[in-house]
């Protein structure tokens, strides 16, 4: 998914920020195992080299904007690293330190012409999928003034053994669109029974599709972002469909080994 909160570019400031690297990264959450699994194959993780990044103007001494990243990138994977940073939008460089830095020095040059303390946190990390397939879970944070920020959710779904990006298009069979969405509004209307608002969710934000989607070994995740099919306050919903539902629908190579 491309970056959705991209900022006009404009000159960018010398000598802003710092880097510092880190052996290990913590892992973010991944989906509760409300479903039980079939006979599971994880893909193993991809050796990767994490990546982060803290930026803040030098000249600023009260309400300061900041820019922070904490990502991957993964030597042996090249291609896998430059599609994370096609979907932060980074602009191209010659190593992907240089990418990340030029985005944070154009956020950063941005707020200073506002003179708006803006804020934006991207965590991007790496979890095991289904079979042949690793995981990219992508969350981008921005405040540029207002209530409240937003969060844009993203998912990269790379198949090891294909060496590219794959998305729903890849798993379906032939002709077998409708019949996902139809198992994926079902599943949705399973996830709205267990709120506690179920009725007013019904009311006034129903189903809707997505194109963030995660292949994980427990189930086949749907990514909302915020305001999708709720308010605000419930954040970025993920809605789990069971593999069992997807045969016939999806390819045997995305569904477990049975």
């Amino acid at each position: 998914m491309p970056y959705a909160l991209r900022l006009i570019g404009v000159a960018l400031l010398a000598g802003l920020g710092w880097w510092q690297w880190q052996t290990d990264t913590p892992a973010l959450a991944t989906m509760p195992p409300a479903i039980k699994p079939l006979a599971v194959a994880a893909a193993p993780e991809l050796p990767a080299k994490p990546l982060r990044l803290k930026l803040k103007d030098p000249a600023c001494h009260d309400r300061c904007a900041e820019f922070e990243l904490e990502a991957l990138q993964f030597p042996a994977t090249p291609a896998l690293t430059d599609a994370l940073l096609k979907n932060l939008d980074a602009p191209a460089g010659k190593s992907p330190e240089q990418r990340v830095m030029s985005l944070a020095r154009t956020f950063i040059k941005e707020a200073a012409e506002f003179h708006e303390p803006w804020q934006q946190i991207v965590k991007a990390q790496q979890l095991s999928g289904l079979r042949t397939v690793v995981v990219l879970d992508v969350d981008n944070y921005s405040y540029t003034g207002g209530a409240h920020g937003m969060n844009v959710v993203s998912a990269l779904n790379w198949d090891t053994k294909v060496q590219r990006v794959v998305s729903l298009k890849d798993w379906l069979l032939p002709k077998q669109e409708a019949a996902f969405w139809r198992e994926a509004k079902a599943a949705h209307q399973q996830w709205l029974a267990q709120q506690p608002d179920a009725k007013s969710l019904a009311d006034g934000w129903p189903f809707d599709k997505t194109d963030v989607m995660a292949l994980l070994p427990a189930g086949l995740v749907l990514k909302y972002q915020p305001y999708s099919i709720g308010p605000y306050a419930m954040g970025t919903p993920e809605i789990a469909i069971p593999y069992e539902r997807l045969t016939g629908i999806f390819k045997p190579d995305y569904l477990p080994l049975r």
